[in-house]
């Protein structure tokens, strides 16, 4: 049928298409309801997309195909890659590609698809690499019968397409009130472009009748068939085809006979149509929809028990009758046709042929997840072949990256029900299925059901400790404790005690459940002495312990820093997020700050061969947390902006990515810029400290309020904040700075007897524990209050104290400082040596803000300092020049983003700005510039 009525959407498709030919990608979502012409239009954009050399790569959503582990992703992507010569198909799934391969079978499984999103990664790295050679128009009809899988890659891909040449077109009917939406769901915070498709008009319906019938058909005729049929161009045809089947002459007098054809009568109008071919018709109709995209002829010939001749004559009498096409596999004409054939069958009897069908296959030999969709739809029947073959799918959806499918397999598996012996087994890999998809009190429910199944003490050992930390995930610390205490009591009469593990957890319980870490630390303590690092658990129960000596200073800076580099040392481990947390941590607080960031890079390395986005989000938190620490504010801010720019909106490391970022800005000198992330981040609030990263948020929050002069408001943040760590035993100042920012706003308020009193205590804190860092900030902090002599001698020792520490930026502010206060007593030569260094070490530290203070001192002190640099890569933004440096190394711009999770035109943009401020044109003047660029020294010691 002429597609009609359709000029100005196929104009904007048209101007769509020019805007991906031109490397600028967008989301359009056709929405109409069933019939109303979204496959014409797809197909129509299609030739379009061929007529301005835009490669088109479709796929459609199918009822049974909702149940197969990214089925609409391959078949946009799986032709082409196997069409391709093998060097080129390599090529395209080569980098973060690989780690899609698995999907289309061309690869082995890997154990890195466990990560909820790498494949998703890889999906679009590959169309990313497919957009190279060429723009892309990839159109996905029906779906809101799109698998859950191919969801979340269309979900990733629409919030990223923009920077791609391709043009991603969804066709879908509107969500039905009190349904859920797939496809508003997976596009939720993207706004797509929308084009909803509207009836046709009666003018339209009228060529159309013409067209079909005769030139001269009446007008009330054509008018009553408009009515009918609601200008659906689908229903118009199934309307015009029964007409003349009827022999229903197109005149004025015959058009009340019309009235019968409205949309509600379609399934009547199709069932009447398939009644006339006789009932081995209605059979073998009913075994296509079964079957679905497995309807061969000799399949359906079989399941309906037809012989193959006979199904061959049937089923070109069908495809004459408009009811289904001719070719491999046979389908309907249409989703409406197949689901009023389908929908003619008794539930019952459908199970039953789902059964067969899947029979069927496995006797092709066909992999388990072909049979899932029979599988699911079949009856349980206590049968073993069913839990076998929906165990076999579970290891493959999972091995694909698909958990959601490995879920449904696992629940069916349940359902049919699988033999005691396997219901414990079955459970457990439930509650693993559905904790990967977030579904975390259901997976809580199949783990307390696989506990209470399950008599094998090591087994109960192991599926307490899933659940337990499944539990901590989700804020439950108090409860994954008690499972946790639980099943160290019970295990505390077994031969050789209470397992490592077991300790471990304990431990690691408490502390999420900010209990006071010097409880759980005598634990640890107690087998100290037989931790060698050997395996994993000794590795966690030593980052722990550094950890812990960290938070609370109860051991010296220098054994803090043995245990947590013992921790880190070796092969990382399959998750190892939070080993690398508390150990990163610890050796930052004990000043041996190398040593951390290199922990951490090894972190995002291993995220980024993962493909694991929110890991990659969380390590650039913490790496940016310890590249402030260090006195690199650009990798500081470059971290942050990674991580705010990655995480999810409703994620804890958005905050918490804010907050490193706001400490960046602080310490680079824009306080405006702080401030608008504050507000922004929706962080400018009351911010409960839940958990102990949080003091994030608010030591940052309150060191802009000083830096504004909010004194009251400052004091405001960090008492309360202070008050909840010193009550969660957390007291060591490197572990959480608020005492002297607290001490400052207190000087400024007048209040100096309380300022005094916590910079006196943050001093014996932080001596105690011995690290420089810290003690220098109380120096410096005391010398604000003492004033005199007494602040030179304090200032003096902190820049003793500090020599050759890799702590770059508070070495420079202690020279700084104690130069200024060497100014002020009138010796202004001797003020100059230690404001030089101050001012060197500040602009290498990107410390704009105290660059500038050292400058202005030292022109008070007489000396004549040089200019800041405002061109040259001192003139390039933290990104850029962390995307400079990368190039300048060598890496290709492909490479750069898929380390840093951006899309390659986000570098292009980076290092196009980069080459205007450098006033270069290739990679080798990039070289030379960035040699010339500042880094902190290298000689620091740890």
């Amino acid at each position: 049928m002429t597609l009609m009525e359709r000029e100005r959407e196929l104009r904007r498709i048209d101007e769509l298409l020019a805007s991906a030919r031109a490397g600028e990608g967008a989301t359009l979502l056709i929405e109409g309801t069933a019939g109303i012409g979204k496959t014409a239009l797809l197909a129509a954009a299609g030739e379009r997309a061929a007529g301005q050399g835009v490669t088109s790569l479709t796929a459609r959503g199918g009822e049974l195909e909702r149940d197969l582990a990214f089925a609409v992703v391959r078949q946009l992507f799986e032709a082409r890659l196997r069409n391709e010569p093998a060097e080129v198909r390599n090529e395209l799934l080569s980098g973060a590609a690989e780690l899609a391969a698995p999907v289309f079978g061309m690869a082995p499984a890997s154990a890195d698809a466990g990560v909820v999103g790498a494949v998703v990664h890889g999906l679009y790295w590959l169309c990313s690499n497919l957009a190279d050679r060429g723009p892309l128009l990839l159109a996905i009809d029906d779906a809101h019968w799109c698998d859950d899988a191919s969801l979340r890659f269309v979900s990733h891909l629409a919030r990223r397409v923009t920077e791609l040449p391709v043009l991603l077109v969804l066709a879908t009917r509107p969500a039905l009130p009190g349904r859920t939406d797939p496809v508003g769901r997976a596009l939720s915070g993207v706004s797509p472009e929308v084009v909803r498709l509207g009836p046709l008009s009666e003018r339209a319906v009228g060529a159309l009748v013409r067209q079909a019938l005769a030139a001269d058909v009446e007008d009330e005729f054509c008018r009553a068939c408009a009515r009918a049929t609601a200008g659906n161009p689908f229903l118009l045809s199934e309307a015009l085809i029964g007409l003349r089947a009827d022999g229903v002459r197109p005149t004025a007098a015959e058009a009340h006979r019309i009235d019968a054809l409205r949309p509600e009568t379609l399934t009547r109008a199709v069932l009447t149509r398939l009644a006339r071919l006789g009932p081995d018709a209605v059979r073998l109709a009913r075994c296509v929809a079964v079957l679905g995209p497995a309807a061969e002829l000799r399949r359906i010939a079989a399941l309906a028990n037809l012989g193959l001749g006979q199904a061959a004559d049937l089923v070109d009498a069908l495809a004459h009758d408009g009811l289904v096409t001719a070719g491999s596999p046979i389908e309907f004409a249409h989703p409406l046709v197949r689901g009023a054939v389908y929908g003619d069958t008794a539930e019952a009897l459908r199970a039953v042929a789902h059964k067969q069908a899947a029979r069927m296959l496995a006797a092709d030999a066909m992999p388990s997840e072909q049979l899932v969709p029979h599988l699911l739809a079949a009856a349980p029947d206590g049968d073993p072949w069913v839990v076998a073959e929906l165990r076999a799918a579970t290891a493959d959806a999972l091995a694909r990256g698909a958990p959601e499918l490995a879920a449904a397999c696992l629940e069916r598996a349940l359902a049919e029900p699988a033999e005691p012996v396997l219901r414990a087994e079955l459970l457990t890999r439930l509650g693993g299925a559905l904790g990967m998809l977030n579904r975390t009190a259901e997976a809580a429910d199949a783990l307390r059901a696989a506990l209470d199944l399950t008599s094998d003490p090591d087994r109960r050992i192991e599926i307490t400790m899933d659940l337990g930390r499944l539990m901590v995930m989700t804020g439950q610390g108090h409860q994954a404790l008690e499972l946790f205490e639980g099943a160290r009591r019970s295990s505390a009469a077994r031969p050789g005690g209470v397992p490592r593990r077991i300790l471990v957890n304990v431990a690691w319980g408490r502390l999420t459940a900010l209990e006071p870490p010097l409880d759980w630390m005598r634990q640890l303590d107690s087998v100290a002495p037989q931790l060698r690092g050997g395996n994993d658990d000794d590795r966690m129960a030593l980052s722990l312990l550094a950890f812990g000596g960290a938070a609370t200073g109860d051991r010296p800076s220098a054994k803090v820093a043995r245990l947590a580099a013992l921790a880190g040392d070796g092969p990382l481990p399959p998750e190892p997020w939070i080993l690398i947390n508390l150990a990163s941590a610890a050796l930052a607080v004990a000043d041996h700050l190398p040593p951390a960031l290199d922990l951490l890079d090894r972190g995002l390395a291993t995220a980024r061969r993962l493909g694991d986005i929110t890991a990659f989000a969380y390590l650039s938190v913490l790496r940016s947390h310890t590249a402030h620490y260090a006195g690199r504010l650009l990798d500081a801010e470059a971290d942050a902006w990674a991580a705010l720019s990655l995480a999810k909106a409703e994620s804890q490391d958005a905050p918490l990515a804010a907050a490193v970022l706001v400490d960046a800005l602080i310490d680079r000198g824009d306080l405006p810029g702080a401030q608008r992330i504050l507000t922004e981040q929706g962080i400018d609030g009351d911010q409960p400290l839940s958990m102990l990263i949080a003091h994030f948020i608010h030591t940052a929050r309150g060191r802009l309020r000083l830096g504004q002069n909010r004194h009251r408001d400052a004091l405001a943040d960090l008492l309360p904040c202070g008050e909840g760590l010193v009550a969660a035993g957390c007291v060591n100042p490197g572990f959480a700075a608020w005492r002297c920012p607290a001490a400052l706003a207190h000087l400024a308020l007048g209040e100096t007897s309380a300022a005094q009193k916590l910079v006196d205590e943050e001093l014996a804190l932080a001596r105690a524990f011995g690290a420089p860092r810290a003690i220098s900030a109380a120096l410096r902090t005391a010398a604000q209050i003492e004033g005199g002599q007494a602040s030179i001698e304090l200032l003096q020792e902190a820049v003793t104290l500090l020599d050759g520490s890799p702590a770059q930026l508070e070495h420079a502010q202690a020279l700084v400082y104690y130069g200024s206060a060497v100014r002020r007593t009138g010796r202004r030569a001797d003020a100059q040596e230690p404001l030089r260094r101050g001012l060197d070490l500040a602009t290498r530290c990107g410390a704009r803000a105290l660059a500038q203070r050292a400058n202005d001192e030292l022109v008070a002190a007489g000396a004549r300092p040089r200019r800041a640099a405002l061109s040259g890569p001192a003139a390039l933004t933290a990104s850029e020049l962390r995307v400079a440096r990368m190039a300048a190394a060598g890496s290709s711009n492909r490479e750069i983003a898929q380390a840093l999770f951006v899309a390659r035109r986000t570098v292009e943009v980076h290092l196009t700005s980069t080459y205007r401020k450098l006033g270069i044109t290739s990679r080798q003047a990039l070289r030379d510039a960035i040699d010339h660029a500042t880094d902190p020294p290298t000689d620091a010691r740890d």
